[in-house]
């Protein structure tokens, strides 16, 4: 999930998705971090620290469950600096807009009565006003992150073009040789069956008749041909022949544990680089959601300098 979905849609993530808490207690609703006009709450850090630990695997260092813990009231203190800044700018979604979510989402998981749609979010422990709260304020934060953050997103074919050249060597396509082959297996007489074949090649005969004539290999009804290759591909000792060898060279007779080689360089196609219009869609994804972790970051930043933020005592472990 990306950075983006994760703190935009968290709270929708509970709709016919996550169970109810276990421990159906008293639930202890005490405030646990004021931000400017908003609290954070300890249901919320409690269901926001559930979320977050339910899918971790039996045996997780404590240490790395407190991280989650914190990363979860981390998320609620930036999601607060949202809202208050979407009351702010006056961007709160509105009554007809959460309507259409909801419809939407009864579509999406074809609930067909009101009755039906109230029991699917008991399962998870969900009331269709809590359920409207929550798709408010989603809305209201998307809203702002996109007013704020992703307009400042630079995606223009100038800046996707500085991006291709700042990482180039990704898109590098190594050297590649066509090369055609004479594969005589190995056996008594083999190594001279080879160099016939070679010295025939080498002394203008058709390369092709050479293979018929002469190979075992698989390739010998396609005139020996082996394609194109990269560095590696190869055994050792036909690899370093194949790229040392100009196109049309024949070479010696070359043994390996598959018998005894007589390699033909077709054609070689120098290193070079994807070109940026291959790639731009691949990059256009990439600094989508590069700059937008970026700037989120940098906005969120700013915002909690900006903020009046009161811990209490209780949350500060997780701070």
């Amino acid at each position: 999930m990306t950075a983006q979905r994760r703190l935009l849609g968290t709270a929708l993530l509970a709709f016919f998705a996550l169970a109810a808490p276990s421990g159906a207690g008293e639930v202890i609703d005490r405030i646990l971090v004021h931000v400017n006009a908003r609290v954070v709450t300890q249901s919320q850090f409690d269901e926001r620290s559930e979320a977050f630990l339910r899918d971790v695997p039996p045996g997780m260092d404590p240490a790395r469950k407190d991280d989650l813990r914190k990363a979860a009231l981390k998320e609620l203190v930036d999601e607060a600096l949202l809202e208050d800044r979407a009351r702010e700018l006056d961007v709160v979604a509105s009554d007809a807009e959460v309507d259409e979510q909801v419809k939407r989402l009864k579509e999406q998981n074809s609930v067909t009565s009101d009755e039906e749609f109230v029991r699917a979010l008991a399962a998870s422990n969900l009331t269709p006003e809590k359920l409207r709260d929550q798709i408010r304020r989603s809305t209201t934060v998307q809203r702002v992150v996109g007013r704020e953050v992703n307009s400042k997103v630079d995606l223009s074919d100038d800046a996707l073009r500085l991006a291709y050249e700042r990482e180039k060597e990704a898109w590098a396509v190594p050297e590649k040789v066509r090369v055609a082959e004479v594969l005589v297996n190995a056996g008594p007489g083999a190594a001279e069956k080879a160099r016939e074949a070679a010295s025939l090649a080498k002394g203008g005969a058709k390369f092709e008749d050479v293979v018929v004539r002469f190979s075992d290999g698989p390739t010998r009804s396609k005139g020996g041909d082996l394609g194109l290759v990269g560095k590696g591909e190869l055994a050792t000792a036909l690899d370093a022949a194949a790229f040392s060898l100009p196109v049309g060279a024949v070479s010696d007779p070359i043994e390996t544990r598959s018998g005894w080689h007589v390699l033909k360089v077709v054609e070689k196609l120098p290193a070079t680089h994807r070109p940026f219009s291959e790639v731009k869609g691949e990059i256009l994804k990439k600094e989508q959601e590069t700059q937008f972790q970026k700037k989120l970051h940098e906005y969120l930043a700013k915002l909690r300098a900006d903020a009046v933020i009161k811990v209490a005592p209780e949350a500060e472990p997780w701070m």
